[in-house]
């Protein structure tokens, strides 16, 4: 009944919604495919070129609740998915990556905890439109609610059968402008999973990004980036997770690409699983390396 309501709801909204645009985006920790649906087809989403930081968040807040965009996502994400892959095709090299707890597979692949998932959002959009272009690409920024959804979860760099969901409330947002970019995610929200070993958890979330191509390559103001997470159980409201991420950005200007290396620390506690994998027990310090190409 529920899986019958849900398809109404969605051809409802493709029937009433016009136009569909269509947008990719390839990375090698989260690769994206999106399908936008336009919620008002006689009135065009509001170009923000040129507001500020601060105006966008004001502008979206006040039109909350006034949804303008329905947006479908199928998202993959490579580095996790290879690190389940490499562990179970080579597990004695898997192994053999490890010197004493520090594992450089489970560094590359750690923060991220399932290979692939289906999302859908609804909310506000606003766009940032490039003068010496009329495609819009990732330049948008985004207020509503998010649900996610999915089949497996990931631990350890082991896959594990999980229908799990996640439903939060989110701002996000991209500016991709010639000389400078900004990539912005404040989040919070509920995950679910029906696999009883892994707890159900409510998080609180940010991420920051920034490149500017014409600052030194070595400026840490402009050419930087973070990401920390904050995760407890929805019962006793006991810490699970808590991660932080610092990310250094190189822009090369001749190559319009950067270079970024991020590092950072993963704590995970001993409430955050059940049964056999507690049993197994829980990595509870785990260093994160996040290299990435970007262009």
């Amino acid at each position: 009944m529920r899986k019958k309501a849900l398809s109404f709801l969605f051809a409802g909204v493709f029937l009433h919604a016009a136009p569909v645009s269509f947008d990719y985006e390839l990375d090698a920790y989260y690769s994206n495919v999106s399908a936008f649906l336009s919620l008002n087809p006689d009135r065009n989403i509001t170009d923000a070129t040129g507001f500020s930081e601060t105006q966008i968040y004001s502008h979206l807040l006040k039109k909350s609740l006034s949804p303008n965009i329905f947006l479908i996502e199928a998202s993959f994400h490579p580095m996790a998915w290879g690190g389940v892959w490499y562990r179970k095709h080579y597990p004695q090299k898997y192994t053999k990556t490890s010197i004493n707890d520090f594992n450089i597979v489970k560094a590359l692949s750690a923060g991220w905890e399932e290979p692939y998932s289906l999302s859908f959002f609804i909310g506000r959009m606003l766009l940032f439109r490039k003068k010496e272009s009329s495609h819009i690409g990732k330049n948008r920024a985004y207020l509503g609610v998010l649900l996610s959804i999915g089949d497996k979860s990931i631990k350890d760099n082991l896959s594990y059968k999980d229908h799990w969901y996640n439903i939060e409330y989110k701002l996000k947002g991209t500016r991709d402008l010639l000389k400078k970019d900004l990539d912005w995610s404040f989040r919070t929200g509920y995950r679910h999973h029906t696999k009883k070993e892994f707890v159900n958890t409510l998080y609180i979330g940010a991420r920051r990004s920034s490149i500017d191509y014409d600052k030194p390559l070595w400026s840490l103001r402009y050419n930087s980036a973070f990401d920390v997470m904050l995760e407890c159980d929805d019962i006793y409201f006991n810490l699970t997770k808590a991660q932080l991420l610092l990310e250094k950005k190189w822009p090369l200007k001749c190559y319009d690409t950067t270079f970024g290396l991020g590092i950072g620390y993963l704590y995970y506690s001993g409430s955050r699983y059940r049964g056999d994998l507690k049993e197994e027990g829980v990595d509870k310090h785990q260093l994160i390396l996040r290299p990435n190409l970007t262009w």
